[in-house]
């Protein structure tokens, strides 16, 4: 179970990761894809890393 647990913050982490990625290209002023999209990536990365962390400590909690 401690496996799965790490699995899950692991997830997280990389998920949270590649959100701060776009997010360091949607500060740059010329970037190829549209803000647009960038922004949804962002939304996208942050929220499922949000939901593997939550996942990851309500197994934590419960184990």
């Amino acid at each position: 179970m401690a496996g799965v647990i790490f699995l899950f913050f692991v997830i997280s982490l990389l998920l949270f990761i590649g959100a701060f990625h776009y997010f360091k290209l949607l500060q740059q002023s010329a970037s190829y894809p549209p803000k647009k999209i960038v922004k949804q990536k962002i939304t996208v990365l942050a929220s499922g890393g949000a939901v593997a962390l939550l996942i990851g400590v309500l197994l934590l909690y419960f184990q």
